[in-house]
């Protein structure tokens, strides 16, 4: 409640546009180009659709005769991504979809969570909504420069597969020995 409340004061004047900017709808037909894309597969409510995983990847609507780029436009991590490289797109379709509040980080492998250097009140604390009650952990600057908090996925041996820095501010979605699937988000960074 209460961050929602500071979420509309914040977004009056000038920034209201970032509040609205959070897909990419075509305004045109053609073939959709994708450069630089590292993604994986995700489904939510029976849709399928890929989470992009890259940084520089970037779309392309071109004109299937002319050749010609109707529409270029880098492509967040985090979104969800409802087309392949290649496709025919049409006016309309909406494209791809990310949360315009929040960074967030995506987890490129399944396995079991467990984090490192987790103290509280040292690496984090621990917030509550008053109005849910639901707490949450959130990520803080640390006096303790040994300990940097990182997240890593492991396999079904207990092997490290993937491992990921927390960031300062970072919101943690999940608990230490939680199961993790490709394309879940386990992380939200809220935007400035």
């Amino acid at each position: 409640g209460t961050q929602l409340t500071l979420r509309t004061f914040h977004v009056g004047g000038i920034a209201s546009n970032v509040a609205t900017e959070n897909s990419i709808t075509s305004k045109y037909d053609g073939v959709l180009e994708i450069e630089e894309l590292r993604a994986v597969d995700s489904e939510e409510n029976g849709k399928k659709f890929q989470v992009v995983v890259s940084r520089l990847a970037e779309l392309r609507i071109v004109d299937p005769t002319t050749k010609i780029v109707l529409l270029a436009h880098n492509i967040p991590y985090g979104s969800k991504l409802f087309f392949k490289n290649g496709d025919t797109i049409k006016k309309g379709d909406v494209i791809i979809e990310w949360d315009p509040f929040n960074a967030v980080i995506v987890s490129e492998v399944s396995g079991k969570i467990e984090f490192e250097s987790l103290v509280e009140n040292v690496t984090y604390n621990v917030e509550s909504d008053e109005t849910t009650g639901l707490k949450e952990k959130i990520i803080i600057e640390s006096k303790d420069r040994t300990r940097v908090p990182s997240a890593q996925i492991l396999d079904e041996a207990g092997q490290v597969i993937k491992s990921y820095a927390l960031p300062v501010g970072a919101h943690l979605m999940i608990e230490d020995g939680d199961r993790i699937k490709t394309g879940d988000v386990f992380v939200k960074i809220p935007r400035a």
